[in-house]
This record gives structure tokens, sequence and C-alpha cells, in this order.
């Protein structure tokens, strides 16, 4: 019996010692004071001090409607799909990136240049500013196959409409402007870059050449007088730099230089730039370009994403940056391209998590993408997790802090990023391990003064003492702790903004809320509690075809609200409805083609009534709405026309089982 007693002991010894080496359940919390702490959310006055919304695929009117919520989650900058006019109107993404002009697009996708100027004025009344998208290597081909017959790319006769002088060069030099696209195939050294671009069978434009100069600038000019603040510059790798080995021109120097000077003159700020120089630009070093601009760096987040899966934070801290200066950098936790490509994705926490690292490491540029609905709809908002709060704390911690020292460590299984101010401090806190929310760890802060700091997701008290934190993780492992004991309200919104037939229901989810209401249009007197969850029907609501559900939150000082808007349609039974077609289509001053798949043929078959096209979708597995100048008739209507001036997404999948298709966005 005396040695099964002893035995007993000894596992409860070792019991206890093993769970205060965790830092876990055990901790006492010591009592520290409150600090006094008077700051309020705010965005940084410059672009290149804030963080960057990449409103992939989206219109500048969702920009718009949009700005307060970008503002709310802390984004102080906002990037735009290339405004140029692009192949085929942009229905397709990728489109975009096949431009025809050196003008802001006047017809496309994304709307005119009116809305884009209208959008930047909008813009600057939330301090946000509007980053355009440019592409100046190349232009739009014919197709995946056209080639020239020395095996360089056609290029797309709709050229011709928008830069008629560059299209005539575009082989020859007709009018002693110089050869406007390049044919150097073979070129060797830097020139492999910066002579022939190899993704997508697309025409690489000489951008030594000084009329093509003259239109980029023309075009950085127009987008300034707009009011856009910045710019990010497609494929900037595969322009040369006056500082090249081989082939060098004075191509950044005579457009985006004077455009700085522009922007310097007109606002008395400085541009916000970046290219994209996706992997390094071969032989040849990083400063030629980051003397004119930041570029990306593809690769930081790619180093310590897998720091979870290991459970190491250490990888969090050896991830290296490519260049030794921040500042001249751009991170992302994905790109576009990436996610368009790639078969799996990461949860929308776990982004967040990842986004927090770049948004708090100290002079980092970093761009958050804003996924694409599943189909790549041009027009459509894929995901509104980035006005999420595991987003916007991190968002909203980086504004707190962008110009504070920053110290970076890691202490077990945590990563940490200290910033210090004189009259300020926080941390995120990133736990890699395993998590138990009713834990208490114990996290070395060497630089964060004694007192009680609150987590910005929960509101929960962390107290320092003794530079350590003792905190007490959510699942995700994830803290951002401030002096602030205010936390903001959140909503979760399963349908938004959206067209719906008979009947919609719309769930609506609050967390961390002191107060939580909803009403309908306008109607505040008849407002209803929300607790936690609960579920809206629209039939009832509908006024004049469509619905506004207005919510309110509050928590603390720190009040959301939003009006969510829905339009009932009311469809013709017996063929599948295209609703919403705008005026100058249905007047004539265009020809309306279908383009169906399998087999692909182009048609009218359509009747139009009561200002709804009627398509008769029996047998077909999708189709398109495509269109053409007026009084153009497609000869061969087995074959793709490239005349289209504009076309609509592929209706298809659950779009054509819906029945209705809204084409407002043509």
């Amino acid at each position: 019996m005396k040695c099964k007693k002893t035995f007993c002991l000894l596992l409860a010894v070792l019991l206890m010692l093993s769970m205060a080496g965790c830092g876990c359940r055990k901790n006492r919390i010591p009592e520290v004071d409150d600090f006094e702490d008077s700051y309020t959310d705010a965005l940084p006055e410059n672009a290149e001090d804030g963080l960057t919304l990449h409103a992939f695929n989206w219109t500048y009117h969702e920009i718009l409607i949009n700005l307060e919520n970008i503002h709310h989650a802390g984004f102080k900058n906002v990037l735009t799909m290339p405004v140029q006019q692009p192949k085929s109107g942009g229905s397709a993404w990728w489109a975009f990136y096949q431009p025809l002009s050196f003008s802001i697009g006047d017809h496309s996708a994304l709307g005119s240049p009116e809305e884009l100027a209208g959008l930047c004025a909008e813009a600057e009344k939330y301090g946000i500013c509007i980053l355009a998208d440019i592409v100046v290597n190349h232009m739009a081909t014919t197709d995946d196959e056209g080639k020239e017959a020395d095996g360089t790319p056609m290029v797309s006769p709709a050229v011709e409409e928008y830069e008629p002088v560059i299209y005539a060069n575009r082989n020859e030099d007709t009018d002693g402007t110089g050869l406007t696209f390049h044919h150097n195939k073979n070129a060797s050294g830097s020139g492999a870059d910066t002579q022939y671009y190899a993704y997508g069978n697309l025409p690489d434009l000489d951008t030594s050449n000084p009329y093509v100069q003259e239109r980029v600038l023309a075009l950085l000019k127009e987008c300034i007088d707009a009011g856009i603040d910045g710019f990010r510059f497609d494929a900037a790798k595969h322009v040369e730099t006056s500082a090249d080995p081989d082939y060098p021109s004075d191509f950044w120097e005579n457009t985006l230089e004077e455009a700085k000077k522009y922007y310097q003159n007109k606002t008395g700020k400085n541009l916000y730039v970046y290219g994209e120089i996706l992997n390094s630009p071969s032989g040849r070093s990083l400063s030629n370009y980051t003397r004119y601009m930041r570029i990306t760096d593809d690769g930081f987040a790619a180093q310590f994403k897998n720091a979870f899966a290991s459970k190491d934070p250490g990888k969090i801290l050896d991830a290296a940056l490519k260049t030794e200066d921040p500042s001249q950098l751009i991170a992302w936790v994905e790109s576009h391209d990436e996610y368009v490509t790639s078969n799996t994705h990461y949860s929308d926490v776990r982004v967040a998590k990842f986004w927090s690292i770049i948004a708090a490491k100290k002079g980092l540029g970093g761009l958050y993408l804003a996924r694409p609905a599943e189909e790549l709809t041009v027009g459509q908002i894929g995901s509104y997790a980035f006005e999420s709060e595991y987003v916007a704390v991190g968002n909203r911690f980086h504004n707190r802090f962008y110009d504070a020292d920053s110290y970076e460590s890691a202490d077990g299984t945590c990563y940490i990023n200290e910033k210090i101010k004189p009259e300020d401090q926080g941390a995120l806190i990133l736990n890699v391990g395993d998590v138990d929310p009713e834990a208490v760890v114990k996290v070395a802060v060497p630089h964060l003064a004694d007192g009680n700091y609150y987590d910005a997701l929960t509101g929960s008290k962390v107290a320092v003492k003794d530079h350590t934190a003792y905190v007490q993780f959510e699942a995700n492992g994830m803290a951002v702790i401030t002096r602030s004991k205010d936390i903001h309200p959140q909503l979760e919104i399963s349908e938004r903004d959206c067209s719906f037939t008979g009947d919609q229901t719309v769930t609506l989810k609050t967390r961390n809320c002191d107060e939580a209401y909803y009403y309908f249009n306008g109607n505040s007197g008849d407002k209803t509690k929300i607790e936690d969850s609960v579920e809206v029907h629209l039939k009832d609501h509908v006024e004049d075809g469509k619905v506004d559900l207005h919510v309110w939150l509050r928590k603390g000082v720190n009040e959301f609200e939003q009006v969510f808007t829905y339009s009932q349609v009311q469809l013709i039974e017996g063929k599948f409805n295209v609703i919403n077609i705008p005026k100058e289509y249905l007047e004539g001053e265009y020809e309306l083609y279908l383009w169906s798949w399998e087999p692909g043929t182009w048609s009218r078959n359509y009747e139009i009534k009561d200002g709804v096209m009627l398509v008769d979708t029996t047998g077909m597995t999708g189709f398109l709405v495509a269109a053409f100048e007026k009084g153009y008739e497609i000869t061969d209507t087995r074959k793709w026309d490239s005349h289209v001036i504009k076309q609509s997404s592929d209706i298809k999948g659950e779009i054509l089982k819906q029945g209705f298709y809204d084409l407002s966005g043509f």
C-alpha cells in the first residue's frame, strides 16, 4: 500500500509540473491597472502607409456601394481591375489583361470613365485611395494560336479602333513612328524577359518606342485627372529599365516618372506605385525596378504558411523578404492568379491569420484579395470575407501602429509582433500550436509595459506583468491586443444585394453586440431585435419590386449600420429570362447575338418582351449574350467572331438553373 501511495503522489506532482510548464489553466492572472486610452480608429493619411483591397472582378459601382464597409474594415486603398478598354468588353477576368487601348475603357464591363471618376470622388470622402491596374507590356491578341510569319503573336484587329497608329505599325514602320511591337523572339540575356512575352500568346509592345511611351503617359495622366491615386503595373518584370544589361530603354523615366511629377503638382502628394515582379528579373537587380516603384514579393507568405502545419512559429520569423527593406515590397496571402489556378484554398479564418502577419510587418505593403465568384463572373463579388472582423482587426492594428517600432519574436508555439510608440503599445500574438480556449497561456512580450490590454476580437482582458502576457486564445489562436477596451460588433449575412423570385430567406448572425436590430424600407419605427441569429423572409416586404433591409449594431461606442437591397423578379414563364438589359441595347443601337456552347453557334434565337430577353435553353449547356456594332452581321455562325464589342459572362450551371440572368452590369 505504501508503494501505491508514493506512486500516486509522484504522478500528481508530475501532472502539476506538466500543467505549469505548458502555461495552461492553472496560470494565475496578475492584477494590473488599465491604461488611459483615447485612440480612435482612423485610416493613414497617405496611400503608401495603408493596406490595399484587391477588388478583383468588381465593377466601379460595386466598389462605390461598398466604400463604407471597406473603410470600416480598415483598408486604405482599393485596387481595380485594369482600366483600359478590355478585349471583348471584359466578359472574363483574363480579357482585362488583353487591353485594346491606352485610355480608360468606354465599353468596359467595369463601367464608364465617368463612373470611375465618380468612384474616386466618393472614395476621397472616406479617406480611401483608388489604385488602377495598368497593362503596358502587351496588348490583345487574335486568339491563342494566332501567329505572324516570324512566330510572334498577332495583334487583335480590335486594337485599331482605339490605337490606330500602334496597330498600323505593329509589323512594319508605316509612318516613321517605328515598330510598336517586338519581333525579337530569340533575344538573349535580359531581353529574354523584355522582348518576348512567353505567356498566353500575347503581343509584346515595344516600350522603347517614343509613341508607345506617349500613349502610356497619356493614360496615366487621364487616370490621375479622374482621381486615381496610384497604379499597379501588370507584368512589370517584362518591361525593360534603363539599367538593364540588354535592350535598355527610358520607358519608366518617360512614363511613370513624369506621371509622378504630374500627380505631385496636382495633389501635393506622392503617387503610390508598385509593379508585378514574379520571382526575380533574370540577370538583373531588383534595384532596377525599386528605384521607380515598390515590387511584389510573391514568395514571402509561402515561406511561413507551413509554420501552422509544423506548429513552429520560428518559420514565420525565418521567412525572408526579397529585399532587406520591406517598404520596397508588396506581399499577399494569395494573388488573383494563384486563386484562379489553384484547386485548393485556405479557409477564410486561416487566410485572415496569414494576413495579420503581413499587415503587422513594419513597412511592408499588403494586398488582400477579395475572392471572385466560383464562376469567375465579372461584376459579381464572390466573397465578403474582406470585411470580417478577423481581417479588420489586422488592418486596424496596422493603421494604429504603421509608424511604430516593431519587435518580432517567438515563444513556445507563439509568434509575437510587438508595437511600441511613445504614447501607445500593442501586439499581434498568433498561437500556431494546439489551442485550448479554456487555458491561460503565458507569452513572453519583452517590450510591452505592465498593464491591462484587450483582445480586439473578443474584448477579453490580457494582463501583462514583468514582460509576460497572460492570454486566453480563441480556438483560432489569434489575439490582437491593444489598450482599447472597445471592440467592434460583427455581422454575418447569408445573402446580400441579390435578385430573387418568389421569396428569399436571409439569415442574420451577430456577435459582440450590446444592441442589434433590423427593419425594412426605412421604417425604423418597426424595428426587430436580433438575438444572436434570425431568419427574415423578404416576400412580405417588397415595395415597387425591391426590399431594403436595414441592419444596425452597437458594441460600446462602436456602431455598424448597413442597408442591403434586394430585387424581386417576376419571370415570364416558359423560357429563360435575361433581365435588366440596359436601354441602349434594347433601342437598337447594337446588334445582340447569342453564343451557345456544345456546339458553339451564333444565333438570334430569342425574343424581347416587356424589356426581357426570352431564350429557349432546351438542350443548352450554357450561352452568353454579345453585342456588335449596329448593322454588323455574323457570316460564319460556327466560329467565334472577334468583332464583338461586349459580351456577358457565361450563363451556365446554377445560373442557368435559376431561370434568369441580370444584365444590368452589361
